[in-house]
C-alpha cells in the first residue's frame, strides 16, 4: 500500500528525504543545545514547577 501512495505521487521521495533531513538536524540542533547548554540554568529550570517559595 505504501509503495503504491509514493509511485503515484511524483517527487514524493523528495518529500520524504526532506522530512526526515528536517528531524534529523532537528534532533541534532536539541541534542548540542543540551550538551553546551549551562547545566546550573536546567537544574533551576527543572526545579521550577516544584519551588514554592515563588508566587506567580
Amino acid at each position: 500500500m505504501f509503495k503504491q501512495f509514493i509511485s503515484k505521487i511524483p517527487g514524493a521521495d523528495l518529500y520524504m528525504v526532506g522530512s526526515f533531513l528536517t528531524f534529523f538536524v532537528f534532533f541534532l540542533l536539541v541534542s548540542l543545545y543540551l550538551i553546551i547548554a549551562d547545566k546550573s540554568q536546567l537544574q533551576q529550570m527543572g526545579n521550577l514547577p516544584l519551588d514554592e517559595s515563588t508566587e506567580v
